[in-house]
């Protein structure tokens, strides 16, 4: 289990701290009482002692409370006034080397929405789905928006493998085989034919549900010619199985009659 570790002397920062981690299944080391190892699996070290950010180690993030001053670079800082959601956003920010951007416990979007143009990068498909959804923290909590993006990098990956860069199952399938999978990406990013093509994300979110649409600019497909990846003719192969988890984590998978455009909803 992830750790956040902190020396808090203002007991309701640490009140705050704590329930933050409960509610989010956060383990606390409370530093300043148990000055045990920190090791890898802590994400974080919060402090609003300035004398505890002088020298502290560099390979853990190190956050401030209060105000920010001459903080030493690299020191992130939350305001005072801090609560759950933002400390959601600081989080999620360290975890997937994003920028804290500023962020204060009286501003919360109420809804957002924005498209996208997502180039044909497969090989950052995580790092991508973190920069589509950082601001879905502002509305779900960590395991929600974990499952979330499970679905959305294989949609996205689908949508360049398949769509923009006219991979087949088979073809892929072959390609991993013969060791070849990552010369046919390649090899398929340089042609012209292809490297051009775009993935349009669009999404709308508020606090009841969100709302995402990806189309890519392949050919499409249709839907019902894809095998059951749970039945015995589609346990070995490697197409279809994105759509099964995605439809696990969404309540509405709807493809468009070409197939290269889904539309995705998840109501909370």
């Amino acid at each position: 289990m992830k750790k956040i570790a902190c020396f808090i002397n203002d007991n309701s920062f640490l009140e705050r701290l704590t329930d933050f981690c409960s509610a989010e299944r956060f383990v606390l080391i409370n530093y300043k009482e148990d000055k045990c190892e920190l090791d890898v699996s802590v994400i974080v070290f919060i402090t609003d002692c300035f004398d505890t950010v002088k020298g502290f180690r560099e390979d853990i993030p190190l956050c401030f409370i209060g105000k920010r001053g001459d903080l030493p670079e690299g020191v992130l800082a939350v305001d005072e006034g801090f609560d759950h959601v933002q400390l959601r956003y600081l989080v999620d920010a360290v975890c997937h080397n994003g920028s804290l951007e500023n962020s204060i416990a009286s501003v919360r979007p109420v809804s957002i929405a924005k498209t996208f143009s997502v180039s044909n990068d497969i090989f950052n498909v995580e790092r991508i789905v973190y920069i589509l959804t950082k601001e879905f923290i502002y509305f779900l909590d960590f395991s929600s928006l974990e499952k979330i993006r499970i679905g959305l990098a294989e949609m996205i990956t689908n949508a360049i493998e398949h769509g923009n860069l006219s991979i087949s199952g088979d073809q892929k399938l072959d390609a991993t085989e013969g060791g070849t999978y990552y010369s046919l990406i390649e090899e398929r990013l340089k042609d012209e034919k292809y490297k051009g093509k775009k993935v349009t994300f669009t999404y709308y979110i508020d606090d009841s549900e969100v709302k995402i649409s990806i189309e890519d600019q392949g050919r499409g497909f249709k839907v019902d010619d894809i095998p059951d990846p749970t039945m015995q003719e589609g346990l070995f192969k490697l197409h279809g199985r994105g759509i099964l988890i995605t439809r696990m984590y969404f309540d509405d998978v709807v493809y468009n009659e070409v197939g290269n455009k889904v539309e995705l909803v998840k109501r909370f």
